[in-house]
């Protein structure tokens, strides 16, 4: 969808400065002119220079959760905007948090409204956070949004949370893996080296080993160089699209691990979707916001074809279907909530039951990884056992000829 960046006179005559999604010039006028604000200035903003797959700047998806709860508490118990603000500002003890909450409350306090405020602090704060905001701000519930918001972001914890926990014995695994063979070759096989004799008589797969052994002992600096090369590059690179590309690919399309990608990624979908849709916006805004809280290369690509169905017309079931992204059960309840008049409910009710199906997920993703590492452990060690006791086996013959020649 496309983002406009504009500049206005509000009712009192003060020029503004903001950003605004908007499917047409036709809506970005009429948004303003309910906000009562008249443009200046506008440009719109492509793509490629809106979208953004990491900020360093980006406020934690915990600490939102925690922002977004005392928020949601002080409204609902009568607290101005400006006091809430200060109250947070006074108990946080993270000094970039502590900057962030001052900078939006000095905002708030020369008149922006909440969502400006946020806006101007350099992606701190998610562009869904700030559209949702905007939305509550619009209607006056700006309390009810604040708590969808923690429920939101409670969720996105939770999930991150249980993949993290599910990947400590994987993660265990691999660290046991390196240890074990880098033992082998540094103390075990420098060992062996003067009992196997000729290298050239030896096994192939010996030799190799002995060859690698060497390399490990003599020119670790080289080993240490290149893993701190490739740590570089992939913080360098990680975030650009070309490898994100080819990254997401993996995990939607990968035979066994996609499937259960895709419901975790339909258990976000339609939490997401059900916030900012229940909120208010258009079906078209909440899509985009929806697709940018995904952060998917290949759901983007494939989300901005759903969007230009629905402009033409279309509807979001059968868009939805198109993109193969999603499974067969949630696109249905979709096109159940779009006849019955009911998407907000639906999506809601969806999101519950994928939010389940998601706790599944992840433990089959954990159950398919453990016996796949497990089996990469026992190939390597064994690998390197096999290429150890073959010369030795050698050996353990030649002496049984050589015995049996001296009787004879």
């Amino acid at each position: 969808m496309p983002k406009f960046k504009y500049t206005a006179i509000d009712a009192e005559g003060k020029n503004v400065k903001g950003t605004l999604f908007a499917t047409s010039m036709a809506e970005f006028n009429a948004t303003l002119k309910q906000k009562n604000e008249y443009v200046l200035t506008v440009q719109e903003i492509k793509d490629a220079d809106t979208r953004s797959y990491a900020n360093a700047n980006a406020i934690k998806i915990k600490e939102l959760s925690i922002l977004c709860k005392q928020f949601a508490t002080m409204l609902s118990s009568g607290i101005t905007i400006i006091k809430c603000l200060d109250v947070l500002y006074q108990q946080q003890e993270k000094k970039r948090l502590k900057d962030i909450l001052l900078k939006v409350y000095e905002q708030v306090q020369v008149g922006k409204s909440l969502s400006k405020a946020m806006a101007s602090t350099e992606g701190a704060f998610p562009n869904f956070m700030v559209s949702m905001i905007e939305a509550g701000e619009m209607s006056g519930s700006i309390d009810l949004i604040m708590n969808k918001l923690a429920l939101h972001y409670e969720k996105q914890v939770k999930i991150k949370s249980k993949v993290s926990s599910a990947m400590v014995y994987p993660i265990i695994l691999i660290i046991v893996c390196v240890l074990v063979v880098s033992g082998l070759f540094i103390f075990v096989i420098p060992s062996l080296m003067g009992m196997f004799g000729d290298r050239e008589s030896l096994p192939a797969i010996t030799q190799f080993l002995m060859a690698a052994s060497d390399f490990m002992v003599q020119r670790w600096y080289v080993l240490l160089i290149g893993i701190i090369a490739f740590i570089v590059l992939v913080g360098a690179f990680k975030n650009t699209r070309f490898v994100k590309n080819i990254i997401d690919h993996v995990k939607l399309f990968t035979p066994g691990i996609g499937k259960l990608y895709a419901v975790i990624m339909s258990s976000n979908f339609c939490s997401t979707m059900y916030a900012v849709f229940s909120s208010g916006m258009t079906l078209l805004t909440s899509l985009e916001l929806t697709t940018n809280v995904l952060d998917n290369v290949v759901v983007h690509d494939r989300m901005s074809i759903v969007m230009d169905e629905i402009r033409a017309g279309g509807a979001l079931s059968n868009s939805l279907h198109k993109t193969q992204l999603f499974p067969n059960m949630m696109v249905t309840m979709v096109s159940v909530g779009e006849e019955s008049g009911s998407l907000d409910d639906v999506l809601g009710k969806t999101a519950d039951f994928y939010e389940m199906e998601a706790d599944d997920a992840i433990q089959k993703l954990v159950s398919i990884l453990e016996p796949v590492m497990i089996l990469i452990m026992g190939g390597l060690i064994g690998t390197v056992i096999l290429g150890i006791m073959m010369p030795l086996f050698g050996m353990y013959g030649n002496v049984e000829s050589a015995s049996g020649g001296l009787e004879g």
